[in-house]
C-alpha cells in the first residue's frame, strides 16, 4: 500500500485548505518569532546592549502588542482552516467507506462485529485524516525550524549546537515511546469497539433480557467490558503523561545546558540577556519539530493499519477494490444541496419475460454450507415456490439470485441477457424483495413504506391494500404517521411482514420475491394476500420461499432443495407422486439434523 500516495491524494481533495494550512502555520510561527524578537530587542535596549534594529523603546513597546494581536488572528484563522480541512476529509472518507459498504452484496456480513465497524468509521477515519492533516503542519513547522536555526546560529553557533544533545533524546523517545503508544492505542480502540458492540446488542435485546430475567447478568457482562476499556484508557493516558513529561524535561535540560555554558559569552557581550530570552522562547519549537519527526513513524504506522482496516470493510473478496476508493474525490455537499432522489426508470428491457439461473453456486466462507449448481427458470406471470427443510439453502438461493450474496460460480440471465452484476441489476423496478426478518426503522409507517420515494409518484394506498395491512393502519391514531418504534417494536410479527410487503408493492416491480412471508401470517390472511395480489389487474411474477400448503397448491412450479442442491422441480401433484423428499415436506417434516439455521 502506497501510504504517502494515499495521503497526498487526500490532501489534493482540499488543496486550497492544505496551502492555507501551510501558510498560516508559517505565519503563526513567524508571529511568535516576531514577538520573541521584539521582546529580545526591548530587553537588550533596557540593559544597554547593542540591538539589531536600534529602535526606540517606545516603538518596540508598540510593535510587540501589535505583533501579538496579528499572531492571535493568524492562530484563529489557522484553527478554522484546519477544522474545515479535518471535517471535510472525515466526511469524504466516511462517505467513501459507506459507498463501498453499500456496493457489497447486501446479505454479506460485516467482517467484524458492529462495534468494530463503528470503530472503523470513527477511530480509523481519524487516523487516516490525521496522516494527511499533519503533513502540511509538519512541513510548515519544518520550514520555520530551518529558518529559526539559521538565525540562532547567527546569534551563537556554540549555544545552538548545544541544544542538539537533548533533542537527540527527544527523537529517541519519539521513535521508541510512540511505538508503544500506538500499541496501547490499538488496545484502547479494540476495547472501545467491544463496549460499543455490547451496547448495541443490549439495546437490541432488552425485551429478551427482561423475559429471561437476566438483567443483572447482562449488567455484570457490560461492567466487565467497561472495566477492560477503563484499564486500557488509564494505561494509555499514564504512558502519554510519562512521555510528555520526558519531552518537557528534555526542553528544560536544553535550556539548562545553555545557561551553564554561555556564561563566558555573556560576560564578553557576545550573548545578551535578550538572546537568552529568545533562545528560551524559541527552543520549544525546535524541540516540537524534532518530536514531530520521531512521531511521524507511528502516525504513518497507524495510518497504514487504519487504511487496511477500512479496506477490509469495503473490499470483501473483490480484489479490484483498493485503498484508493477510501480517498476517492467525491462531492460531499458542504454548502450545496443534496441531489434530489430519482428512482430508476423502467425501460423496455426491464419488462420481464423470463429470469434464468444456470449452475448458481455459493458457499459460505469457512463452511460447507450454501448452494451448488442451481438451475431454474421463472417465466412472466408465474408463481414459483422454493421449498425444503430447514437449512436446505432456500434463503441462500434467493439471496444469490438477487445479488445479495456473491456467486462463486454460475450465471443469471434476464430475458436471455447476461446479468453482469445482480446486486446492481436486481432492484426496482425489475425486482423487489421482502426478507424473512424485515428491518423497520424508528420512523412513521409512511416513511418505512416509501423509504425516500415521493408519495405523489406512487400508489401507497394500493400497496397497503395488497399487503392486507389496511385495517391496522386505519385503527392507529395517527394512521400512516404512526411511529413504529425501533425495529418495529409496536407491531406484531405479522404486521411487520405485511408492512415490509407494502414497502415492496409500492415499488411496482416486475418480479416480487418473498422469503417465507407467510410464516408470520395466519392461513386466512395469507389466502387473502395471494388472492388480492393475483387480481391486481396485471401479470404478477412471484418467487416465494414457503412450505405452506396454500402456497404449494397455488404454485406453477415448485423447486425442491436438499442440502443446497435442487433435487426436483414441478407442480405439486407431480412431485408428490415421484419425490420422497416432497412427500416428507408435505407431511410437515422440516427438520434437518445437520443444521438448525434457516439462513443456509
Amino acid at each position: 500500500m502506497k501510504i504517502w500516495r494515499l495521503a497526498g491524494k487526500l490532501m489534493r481533495f482540499r488543496t486550497g485548505l492544505v496551502l492555507l494550512t501551510l501558510f498560516f502555520t508559517i505565519a503563526w510561527l513567524g508571529g511568535r518569532f516576531a514577538i520573541s524578537f521584539a521582546i529580545q530587542e526591548i530587553i537588550d535596549t533596557l540593559t544597554d546592549y547593542e540591538t539589531l534594529l536600534s529602535l526606540e523603546i517606545t516603538t518596540l513597546f508598540i510593535i510587540a502588542p501589535f505583533t501579538y494581536l496579528v499572531t492571535f488572528i493568524f492562530g484563529a484563522i489557522f484553527d478554522i482552516v484546519n477544522w474545515l480541512y479535518w471535517i471535510s476529509c472525515e466526511v469524504l472518507v466516511r462517505k467513501n467507506m459507506m459507498l463501498g459498504l453499500l456496493k457489497k452484496p447486501g446479505a454479506q456480513a460485516l467482517p467484524d462485529t458492529t462495534g468494530e465497524a463503528i470503530s472503523r468509521f470513527r477511530g480509523d477515519v481519524m487516523n487516516i485524516v490525521r496522516l494527511s492533516y499533519t503533513l502540511a503542519i509538519r512541513i510548515g513547522i519544518g520550514l520555520y525550524s530551518i529558518g529559526l536555526m539559521v538565525y540562532l546560529f547567527t546569534i551563537s553557533w556554540e549555544a545552538t549546537s548545544l541544544i542538539f544533545a537533548p533533542f537527540a533524546l527527544i527523537l529517541v523517545i519519539g521513535l521508541l515511546g510512540r511505538k508503544k503508544m500506538s500499541s496501547l492505542r490499538k488496545v484502547r480502540r479494540k476495547a472501545a469497539g467491544e463496549v460499543t458492540g455490547t451496547l448495541g446488542k443490549i439495546f437490541g435485546s432488552i425485551q429478551t433480557f427482561k423475559v429471561a430475567t437476566v438483567e443483572n447478568n447482562v449488567l455484570r457482562h457490560f461492567d466487565s467490558k467497561t472495566e477492560i476499556r477503563k484499564q486500557a484508557v488509564v494505561k494509555e493516558e499514564v504512558f502519554s503523561a510519562i512521555i510528555n513529561s520526558i519531552f518537557l524535561f528534555s526542553i528544560s535540560m536544553g535550556m539548562g545546558v545553555i545557561l551553564l555554558l554561555i556564561g563566558p559569552a555573556m560576560n564578553l557581550g557576545n550573548f545578551t540577556v535578550g538572546n537568552l530570552f529568545f533562545f528560551q522562547s524559541q527552543i520549544w519549537w525546535l524541540g516540537e519539530f524534532v518530536w514531530l519527526l520521531g512521531d511521524m513513524i507511528p502516525v504513518v504506522q497507524q495510518g497504514k493499519v487504519s487504511y487496511n482496516r477500512a479496506l477490509r470493510i469495503i473490499q470483501n473478496r473483490d480484489e479490484t477494490v483498493t485503498a484508493d476508493a477510501i480517498v476517492a474525490d467525491e462531492p460531499i455537499y458542504v454548502k450545496e444541496d443534496f441531489p434530489p432522489y430519482s428512482a430508476v426508470e423502467r425501460k423496455e428491457g426491464d419488462v420481464l419475460s423470463v429470469l434464468s439461473a444456470e449452475n448458481l453456486t455459493y458457499q459460505y466462507p469457512g463452511t460447507d454450507k450454501g448452494i451448488a449448481n442451481a438451475t431454474l427458470n421463472i417465466k412472466r406471470g408465474s408463481f414459483t415456490v422454493i421449498t425444503g427443510r430447514i437449512g436446505a439453502g432456500k434463503t441462500t438461493l434467493l439471496r444469490t439470485i438477487l445479488g445479495l450474496l456473491p456467486t462463486d460460480n454460475g450465471k443469471i440471465y434476464w430475458n436471455g441477457k447476461l446479468v453482469d452484476d445482480p446486486s446492481e441489476f436486481m432492484i426496482p423496478p425489475r425486482s423487489a424483495y421482502t426478507p424473512q426478518v424485515p428491518f423497520l426503522f424508528s420512523e412513521s409507517l409512511r416513511n418505512n413504506i416509501l423509504m425516500n420515494l415521493r408519495e405523489e409518484e406512487v400508489n401507497i394506498a394500493e400497496a397497503i391494500r395488497l399487503a392486507i395491512i389496511e385495517k391496522e393502519v386505519e385503527e392507529f391514531d395517527d394512521k400512516l404517521d404512526t411511529r413504529v418504534g425501533p425495529k418495529g417494536v409496536r407491531l406484531s410479527g405479522g404486521q411487520k411482514q405485511r408492512l415490509a410487503a407494502a414497502r415492496m408493492f409500492v415499488r411496482d416491480s416486475e418480479l416480487y420475491v418473498f422469503d417465507d412471508l407467510s410464516s408470520a401470517l395466519d392461513v386466512e390472511t395469507e389466502q387473502k394476500l395471494w388472492d388480492q395480489l393475483f387480481t391486481k389487474g396485471k401479470e404478477i411474477t412471484c418467487l416465494v420461499v414457503s412450505h405452506r400448503p396454500l402456497a404449494l397448491r397455488r404454485a406453477d412450479n415448485i423447486i425442491v432443495l436438499k442440502k443446497g442442491q435442487i433435487i426436483d422441480q414441478g407442480k405439486l401433484d407431480e412431485l408428490l407422486e415421484r419425490s420422497t423428499e416432497m412427500q416428507k415436506l408435505w407431511e410437515g417434516d422440516l427438520s434437518n439434523g445437520n443444521s438448525t439455521e434457516e439462513g443456509f
